[in-house]
This record gives structure tokens, C-alpha cells and sequence, in this order.
């Protein structure tokens, strides 16, 4: 399969970085509606896979330093969205979300979907929507 690409055809960088900024346009009125930010969903997005995990290991997979990750943190926090406990490593803290936190991530989760659903139709069948999901979670190890 390698090789099969003519010099014209763009590469998957390319490619993505033309899509990503057409989801940013479609999911930032989303995200606002509920009250988060790109980086607030992410980071809910994440915790919402696991019961808690330290803040550490949250930084890792979001990609977010570990100090814009704590204010992020604290914002949720605050909101009632994320709790934060020290973990056995004193040194360390746990984070997970809470109810309401696990109710918003949810909600904004279906709406992104629903509007990721209605750009995907508008040019692919369902079968290919479907596939473009899979494989895409085949490449960033996401799958699920």
C-alpha cells in the first residue's frame, strides 16, 4: 500500500490538520452551551474512562503540562465537576469526576456526536462514517 499515493495527493497531516479546525468551528458552540472549553472537555473526556487516575497520568494522556492542567483542575473543581483527593502517594493527587461532572461531559459528548454524525452523512455513508471512526481509534489506540 505504501508508495500508491500521487505527488499531488495530500498526506494524513495535511489532510487532518484541513478537518480539525472545521470540528473546532463545529463543536466550540457546543462546548460553550455547556461551559467548557476545549481543554475542560478533554480533560472530562478522559477521567470519564476511568474511575479516577492521578493528575500525573492525566497530564500524560491529555497532553496538557501539569500546571495549566491544575488550573483547569481547580476551574472544574470549583464548578463542582471534578474532585480531587490525595492519593497514597502523598505527593500526588487522584482526580475523578463527579455526578454532575459525568452528566456533563455526557450531554456535551452527544451533542459533538450528533453534530459529528450529521458532517460525517453529508459526505460519507454510514458504513464509511463507521469506518473512518474505527480506523482512526486503530491508529490512536483509542478504540471503544
Amino acid at each position: 500500500m505504501t508508495g500508491t499515493a500521487g505527488p499531488d495527493e495530500p498526506d494524513l497531516a495535511e489532510l487532518i490538520s484541513r478537518l480539525l479546525p472545521r470540528l473546532g468551528e463545529l463543536e466550540a458552540p457546543l462546548l460553550a452551551a455547556a461551559g467548557l472549553s476545549m481543554w475542560e472537555y478533554a480533560i472530562m473526556a478522559t477521567l470519564a474512562r476511568e474511575a479516577a487516575m492521578s493528575q500525573v497520568e492525566l497530564s500524560r494522556r491529555t497532553g496538557r503540562d501539569t500546571t495549566r492542567l491544575g488550573r483547569h483542575l481547580s476551574d472544574l473543581a470549583g464548578r463542582g465537576l471534578v474532585e480531587r483527593a490525595a492519593s497514597a502517594d502523598a505527593r500526588q493527587r487522584t482526580v475523578a469526576l463527579t455526578a454532575l461532572g459525568r452528566e456533563t461531559q455526557a450531554a456535551a459528548k452527544r451533542r459533538i456526536r450528533e453534530a459529528e454524525d450529521a458532517l460525517l452523512a453529508a459526505h460519507l455513508s454510514r458504513a464509511d462514517a463507521d469506518a473512518l471512526r474505527r480506523i482512526l481509534g486503530e491508529l490512536t489506540g483509542s478504540q471503544g
